[in-house]
């Protein structure tokens, strides 16, 4: 089980359906640990020290944050099929458009549309993870026409990728590029009819929305969260994968905090054991689980040192 992959998630995250679809590009066998879409996550906040985004992936006593980063660990151990059709860069530039400035856009227009219909927790959720004070409802609902505007060219931008024919983005076949693009749209397609009409001028990105669908989630079995913990706890966590020698400073054994840049900017403190290529990496223990390591991507993540 020390082996087992584990996606900590919940099921209308956009960004865990990006990873469900890695496990079913790749043909894995996977346990989901269904998770709040809110905060308190009182079973998963052992594990990663404080990180409260969707997706985490966990396997043995090694915590993965962010779906680059899982994307290229799960590319590690299970190299073929490849998600790297033309290379990670294609999929990193895709995912600073499609998971930036489009994201924002579908995620203003999707929660400004449906606002009414979301529990006043979420909402004031989400404000948290933005660090405003509170939720304003009705300026996220004022919004929402605007978000609307802004979408269409970006949609535009996408259906130009197809121009020529082809059926995925990056090569003879589907990677990681092509769920990077998916799941946005996948989001905006569950944000109510007034939402989803949007697409219906568009069948290219229609007829791509059915070919990555049809990738499917690969097999899972769901898994108890106190399994989980149970797992980590009777794992030893990888020994890390050392400093790089430009490493800016860094030690390996230095204590450090590491935040997102973007958003839930909840930092996470322990002792660095990595900081090499694209990866940050900490040692924490916590009473629960007792060590575990924390991986996180170096783009999109800022470290500081605790004194």
């Amino acid at each position: 089980m020390t082996d087992a992959i584990i996606l900590h998630h919940y099921d209308g995250s956009p960004f865990a359906e990006k990873v469900r679809l890695m496990m079913g590009l790749k043909g894995l066998h996977w346990h989901g640990v269904d998770i709040p879409n809110i905060m308190p996550k009182p079973d998963l906040m052992p594990l990663t020290g404080g990180y409260r985004k969707t997706p985490v992936t966990q396997i043995g006593a090694d915590i993965w944050c962010d779906t680059k980063l899982i994307a290229a660990e799960l590319e590690r151990r299970h190299p073929e099929p490849t998600l790297m059709k033309g290379g990670p860069g294609m999929a990193y530039m895709m995912s600073a458009f499609t998971e930036g400035q489009m994201f924002w856009t579908i995620a203003g227009l999707v929660m400004g549309t449906i606002a009414d219909h979301m529990p006043d927790a979420f909402h004031q959720d989400r404000a948290r993870m933005r660090g405003a004070p509170s939720a304003n409802v009705d300026k996220l609902k004022a919004a929402a026409p605007l978000h609307r505007e802004q979408l269409k060219p970006q949609l535009d931008w996408l259906v130009d990728l197809f121009a020529d024919g082809r059926n995925w983005v990056a090569g003879d076949g589907p990677g990681l590029a092509d769920l990077t693009a998916y799941h946005p749209l996948w989001f905006m397609s569950r944000g109510g009819r007034a939402v989803r009409t949007m697409l219906e001028p568009y069948p290219v990105l229609t007829e791509f929305m059915a070919r990555v669908a049809g990738i499917g989630h690969g097999t899972f079995t769901e898994m108890p969260s106190a399994q989980a913990l149970d797992v980590a706890r009777t794992a030893s966590p990888d020994a890390g994968r050392g400093i790089a020698e430009n490493a800016e400073g860094w030690s390996e054994g230095d204590t450090v905090a590491v935040t997102p840049t973007d958003y839930a900017r909840d930092p996470v403190t322990g002792t660095l054991v990595t900081y090499n290529g694209g990866e940050i990496a900490v040692r924490r223990t916590d009473d629960r689980v007792g060590d575990v390591v924390v991986h996180f991507p170096r783009v999109g993540f800022a470290i500081r040192r605790v004194s």
